[in-house]
């Protein structure tokens, strides 16, 4: 006798990343497509939005979608006694009214969809009244529905050819093939069958595009952000009433304040950033001249506004190279460096807007303080040495680098995080000074600017892989955490109307950018024009990782 082997059972597929992306984006498609297909048409002559909507209902996906597209397209009657249509029925009675009532409601199409017009028993009884009407007419108008069936086989001979002149199968045979070959994969159950021509231009134009497609995201939602910030501007800028204080705040702008503010923010980054750098690459092993670390460190700062999060580290790497530093300790500073000052940050952040008082800042907005907080736990169990190192070391063992001792202890660690906390105060000071002109805040309120621009700096740093330098998310948090803290008080003497302030926090929000670069850029020349040369070669080691900080 001959022996056949037996048939292996079908074995699931596990899906990956991009199976489950195409799913979700099919179905968007799909629907977005489906309705579409009434408004196309409404307006295109010949088969109209027929094929749109086949090709939205092919994409999407539920269960029995192909046995259910084939009974349509032969035209199969359906039966008014069979539970399946009694089910389908009840559910479009019951979900098509809910949908366009609040569709009407929503869109407040007519006087009787405004809140003070409605009436909840007369929209209980329309909605009754179209679940009741729905349903008798899909009970008793069974025969309407197979007249409409019977049309769709005469439809397909007509859209089924044109179709596939376009490259779209529509409901294409079983594959057997598969089966014969052995291949115990699940079928096809797709009902449109798109030509190969059709997919190898989807994918080249994919490759083409792809490379711009974050960037295009970028900057649109960079410029969507600047918009939300100066719409009050423009729209109070002529006001009949507000106007007049728009203008005379905004232009009374003391652009030599701009400059002492932006001289304070280079001292900032320089004293406080910089140098903070500088030592902890000190407790690291590795020397650099004040300069040139600085130069270093305002360089790869510049880099933040370049696409790509990488460029940062990279620059950092690459200009540290020729003086003796390996690429892993240079990286391993920065993720150091980076943690302090976030954690100074949250800290600061915190203990202001708890001191200018949470519940100043309405629920809906709270998320982003308790977001911020809930960081601070995080980094100091990150910071810890025996965390920090054990983590660093496991990575460089992966690497195959060599191991890196404890350089920074808790009490260096502590100085570092306190002289970075004081360095945030002397640039909050600095914002004072660059927004008295327009805000007129007090110096005693100055805590008020810090705690807003801290979280503002957090949340922008946190997205910093959408946004090149944290652009548009800073600056739409600052203004929106600054109008909620200050004083009730401040805001009845210099605002009475809420609009007003509105508009000067949008104008703020910019200016705060344009202080923020030109006081990088003012670093960045000075160092370049200071510290011109490089080492020719390596510099050796003048520390050792046991080395405190000076």
């Amino acid at each position: 006798m001959r022996h056949t082997r037996p048939t292996p059972p079908p074995q699931k597929t596990r899906w990956s990343f991009h199976d489950y992306s195409w799913f979700i984006i099919k179905n968007i498609l799909g629907w977005i497509f489906i309705l579409g297909a009434g408004p196309v048409g409404a307006f295109v002559p010949g088969p109209g939005g027929i094929p749109l909507f086949i090709i939205g209902f092919a994409l999407i996906t539920f269960p029995g979608k192909r046995a259910l597209t084939a009974r349509v397209l032969r035209g199969i009657p359906v039966n008014r006694n069979n539970r399946t249509y009694h089910l389908t029925v009840a559910l479009v009675a019951i979900l098509t009214p809910a949908a366009l009532i609040i569709t009407w409601l929503r869109g407040r199409w007519w006087p009787l969809a405004e809140p003070h017009t409605i009436n909840a028993l007369l929209l209980i009884a329309t909605y009754l009244a179209a679940v009741i009407a729905i349903w008798c007419f899909g009970l008793l108008g069974a025969d309407i529905i197979n007249m409409l069936l019977a049309l769709m086989p005469r439809i397909r001979r007509r859209i089924r050819p044109w179709m596939r002149r376009k490259g779209l199968d529509l409901l294409p045979p079983r594959r057997r093939l598969r089966l014969r070959l052995h291949d115990h994969t699940e079928p096809d159950i797709e009902i449109l069958e798109i030509h190969q021509r059709h997919r190898d231009s989807l994918l080249n134009t994919y490759a083409t595009i792809k490379p711009w497609l974050i960037r295009i995201l970028r900057i649109a939602l960079i410029a969507a952000i600047f918009y939300w910030m100066l719409r009050p501007v423009f729209k109070q800028w002529n006001h009949p009433i507000n106007g007049p204080l728009v203008r005379q705040r905004i232009l009374a702008t003391n652009w030599y304040l701009f400059a002492l503010a932006a001289l304070m923010f280079s001292l900032f980054l320089f004293l406080f950033r910089a140098t903070s750098w500088r030592r902890i690459l000190i407790a690291f092993g590795h020397t650099l001249p004040v300069r040139a670390a600085s130069r270093i460190w305002s360089f790869s700062e510049l880099a933040r506004y370049i696409p790509g999060v990488i460029w940062q580290v990279v620059g950092r790497v690459y200009l540290s190279k020729p003086y003796g530093v390996p690429a892993h300790v240079s990286s391993a500073t920065q993720i150091l460096e980076l943690c302090i000052f976030m954690l100074a940050n949250i800290l600061v952040a915190f203990i202001c807007l708890v001191a200018a008082g949470i519940r100043r800042i309405p629920p809906e907005h709270r998320h982003w303080l308790f977001i911020a907080a809930a960081f601070i736990p995080i980094l100091l169990t990150l910071l810890h040495p025996k965390v920090f190192y054990t983590l660093l070391n496991k990575l460089l063992a992966r690497l195959h680098k060599h191991p890196i001792e404890p350089a920074l202890r808790k009490r260096q660690l502590t100085l570092v995080i306190l002289w970075n906390i004081l360095g945030l105060l002397w640039q909050s000071l600095a914002i004072w000074v660059l927004t008295y002109s327009t805000l007129q805040l007090p110096i005693q309120k100055c805590y008020l600017l810090a705690g807003a621009y801290c979280l503002a700096w957090t949340m922008g740093f946190s997205v910093g892989f959408l946004m090149p330098g944290g652009i548009g998310v800073r600056e739409a948090v600052f203004i929106t955490t600054l109008q909620f803290v200050l004083p009730k008080s401040f805001i009845r003497i210099h605002f009475p109307d809420l609009a007003v302030l509105a508009a000067l926090a949008g104008f703020l929000g910019v200016l705060l950018r344009l202080w923020a670069i030109t006081g990088e850029l003012l670093l960045a020349s000075l160092l370049y024009l200071l510290d011109r040369q490089h080492p020719p070669t390596p510099m050796p080691l003048t520390s050792t990782p046991s080395q405190t900080i000076a």
